[in-house]
C-alpha cells in the first residue's frame, strides 16, 4: 500500500517548501523480515519532523502496532525556528 501522500485520492499534500531546491534519495533496509524505507534529504524544512510523525502515527493505526514516536528534540525545533520560513 502506498503512503497517504501518494494515493490517488490523497487528503494529505506535501508542502511546496519541502521539495523546493533539495535532493532526495530513497533507501530501503531489510531487518528482521521487515522492510524499512527512508528518504535522505540534503536540506531540512520546518514541516519535515511533523509530516514524518503524521505518517508514522497513521502507519501504527493501519497495522495495529503501538506508536512509539517521540516529538523532535528541543535542538531540532530551535534549528527549524531559526531557518527562514516562507508562508
Amino acid at each position: 500500500m502506498k503512503s497517504l501522500l501518494f494515493q490517488e485520492d490523497a487528503v494529505f499534500f506535501e508542502p511546496i517548501s519541502c521539495a523546493a531546491g533539495r535532493r532526495e534519495v530513497p533507501i530501503s533496509i531489510r531487518r528482521d523480515g521487515r522492510i524499512y524505507r527512508f528518504v535522505l534529504r540534503d536540506k531540512v524544512a520546518p514541516e519535515d519532523p511533523y509530516l514524518i510523525m503524521v505518517k508514522a502515527a497513521a502507519f501504527s493505526i493501519q497495522t495495529g502496532e503501538p506508536y512509539n514516536g517521540t516529538p523532535p528534540s528541543r535542538s531540532v525545533r530551535d534549528f527549524l525556528i531559526k531557518a527562514s520560513v516562507v508562508i
